[in-house]
């Protein structure tokens, strides 16, 4: 099921979670009022959570079927999105976890750090590749990357939805994005297991983690910490998730895009996770609560960033994610630096 957060009214800050039903948009409030004089259960259970994206994708296994039986019993045209209606962020995260689950991402964008911050070693790089025909060692993850899905916690009150604009910080001289797997948590867990991790996923969204690649290489290599001010700046998520029955069966298979100003400037597919996603999220629970309402991101699609595919990102820019079967995200850049 696809699902998103309407502004219904903007004076009185009335808000509903809308899902994709036969083509259209059908807004759970206005779907409700339609059967305000039969006051069920059923009816009062889904209208309880008919604002939280999180509580609504709890309850959606007790609720689904009821919400089928409205659906189809409807006039749906009094019920569907119209044009005064405005898409807003589907949820404001507790926490934020940005995992890096693929090798080749890890490898390619060291080599591209190294082209743009040591330019006088890149040659020596270049030549060492294509001698040995493997990549240059130093750009291989650390055992510690096989042992276990590492991760670091970001900045949620900079998330950002879909549609609106980007700012960059002024020290950054190298703009960059991520397309990522967003993953939003529906279950608490404590020392999960892999089938518990991947079962507190209630949805999947498409993520932009917005990256100021000059300072990341000091904040990380050189001082051991970070990313910090490479990242906590601004991230976007898509206003549309869609439940994990839906993509899971075809999670492996899904195509990626990357669009800068309506031109293509890289493709991808989620078929490169070296550590799966339950064990990734049971790694999170190790030792330490995740709650339900914890966002957590894949890391970056291989080839979809451009300290990886060389499209890096200008002032003015516009730039558009696209997940197959699950959503696309658009964001502008700001014409000016913060």
């Amino acid at each position: 099921m696809k699902i998103k957060k309407l502004q219904i009214n903007s004076k009185e800050n009335e808000v509903s979670l809308a899902v994709l039903y036969k083509g259209q948009w059908i807004v759970l409030s206005k779907l409700l009022e339609q059967f305000q004089a039969n006051n069920s259960k059923e009816s009062s259970k889904i209208k309880s959570v008919s604002k939280d994206l999180i509580s609504f994708l709890q309850t959606l296994p007790e609720n689904k079927e009821h919400l089928n039986f409205l659906l189809q019993k409807a006039d749906l045209n009094a019920a569907r999105e119209t044009k005064n209606m405005k898409e807003i962020m589907p949820f404001r995260p507790l926490l934020y976890r940005d995992f890096m689950l693929c090798e080749r991402h890890v490898i390619n964008s060291g080599r591209l750090f190294t082209k743009y911050t040591m330019p006088k070693v890149y040659p020596i790089v270049r030549a060492y590749e294509a001698i040995f025909r493997h990549p240059f060692p130093a750009f291989k993850p650390k055992k510690a990357w096989y042992d276990n899905p590492v991760y670091y916690k970001g900045n949620t009150l900079s998330f950002i939805g879909d549609g609106e604009i980007v700012s960059y910080p002024h020290y950054t001289t190298l703009k960059d994005y991520e397309l990522e797997l967003g993953m939003i948590i529906t279950k608490d867990l404590l020392n999960a297991t892999e089938e518990e991790g991947l079962a507190a996923v209630g949805a999947f969204c498409v993520f932009n983690d917005f990256s100021a690649r000059n300072v990341q290489l000091d904040e990380m290599r050189k001082t051991g910490f970070g990313p910090c001010k490479a990242k906590d700046f601004a991230s976007s998520i898509s206003n549309i998730v869609v439940t994990t029955d839906e993509i899971l069966p075809i999670l492996n298979t899904l195509k990626t895009r990357v669009f800068i100003n309506e031109k293509l400037a890289a493709e991808g597919q989620l078929n490169e996770f070296y550590h799966s996603i339950g064990k990734a999220i049971a790694y999170a629970s190790k030792g330490e609560q995740v709650y339900a309402g914890e966002f957590m991101a894949s890391g970056t699609i291989p080839n979809c960033c451009g300290m990886e595919n060389g499209h890096l990102l200008n002032l003015g820019d516009v730039i558009r994610l696209e997940i197959d079967n699950i959503a696309t995200l658009t964001n502008r850049v700001s014409t000016e630096l913060i």
